[in-house]
């Protein structure tokens, strides 16, 4: 399950802008077939708080960790990936520079708990 985290944020979002920031991400996720991801329970997206307030929504840094590869999520699909949250993160703050990595993920060397 990918992990979608979205770093320095404008200091002053509200849990409904977060809400509508979230929606936006798993839209533009959703809208990737070959992800085979179909909503917000197949990915899981976080908000850290940011320690150091200075120059936050300037620069707004996603890293999407836990992307199981597959034969469809070709390297393509992870620039079509960062592509769309990019976008959708750069129509809701349309004066920040928005840069998105998506890291592959080898399952092989995973484990998991509390999933039965």
């Amino acid at each position: 399950m990918p992990v979608i985290k979205v770093w320095c944020l404008p200091a002053s979002q509200s849990e409904n802008e977060l809400r509508l920031l979230h929606k936006a991400i798993v839209a533009a996720v959703v809208a990737i077939p070959e992800l085979e991801l179909h909503g917000e329970q197949n990915m899981t997206c976080l908000f850290p708080p940011d320690r150091m307030q200075y120059g936050l929504g300037e620069e707004i840094v996603v890293e999407v960790t836990g992307l199981f590869e597959t034969s469809k999520r070709t390297h393509m699909v992870r620039w079509l990936m960062a592509e769309a949250i990019g976008l959708k993160i750069r129509s809701l703050y349309p004066d920040s520079k928005v840069e998105v990595f998506v890291y592959p993920f080898n399952q092989d060397i995973s484990a998991f708990w509390g999933m039965d």
